[in-house]
Order: C-alpha cells, then structure tokens, then sequence
C-alpha cells in the first residue's frame, strides 16, 4: 500500500498514512480535529534493492579504463561478431580440411558414412 503525505492547512501538522489507492483522501487533521486537511505531493519512498541497479554500480564507474583496456575490449567484441556473422559449417569445413559428409544412402547407419561389404 502507498504511503501519502499529508498536512494541515490550519496548524501545519505533517503526517504519514498508509492507504489504499481506492481509500478516500483524509479530511480531519488529528491534531487540531480541524477538516483542512491536504495531501502533500513528496518524492517516491521506495527502495530498490539487490545488485544491479543505477545507483550499485552503473553511476559509479571506478577506475577509467586505460586506451589499451578500451582497445582489447573493442578487439574482442568484433571478433565475437565476426564469429557470429560466419555460417557454423563453412567454418567447421574450413578448419578441419574435411568436406562435409553427404546425405545420400549407403553406410550401416552408425554415422561413419563407410558401408558394410
């Protein structure tokens, strides 16, 4: 449930209430008793907790990186595109020197493409 903030107009009494959304805004201030009650607009009141958020690490970066850690970080990310734009079979064939085996008949079906005599 939210929490609103409220103040008396006629004393200046300031407040919490934890309410529903569908709960009707308080009129009588509980000091006073007087009905000049308003509710205050105040900044959020939550808390995000766990690792990863803004203010955990993003907003406080640590140490620069040095033109060299920029570098290799850019180094590797191009070369994981790289591998990633290559189709898997044209580059399985070309490193082992080996054609890809065909798909017609023949063979034990064992998946070493040798027939049985």
């Amino acid at each position: 449930m939210p929490l609103y903030d409220y103040g008396c107009q006629g004393c200046g009494h300031q407040f919490e209430v934890q309410q529903k959304l569908a709960d009707d805004p308080l009129k009588n201030c509980p000091a006073c008793g007087k009905a000049l009650l308003e509710k205050i607009i105040s900044a959020a009141a939550f808390v995000l907790k766990g690792g990863g958020w803004y203010k955990d690490g993003y907003g406080n970066p640590g140490k620069p990186r040095t033109e060299n850690q920029r570098t290799d970080r850019l180094q590797k990310a191009i070369d994981d595109d790289k591998k990633k734009t290559t189709s898997p079979t044209t580059e399985s064939t070309a490193s082992s020197g080996l054609s890809a085996p065909s798909t017609g008949g023949g063979g034990d079906g064992d998946g070493k493409g040798t027939a049985a005599a």
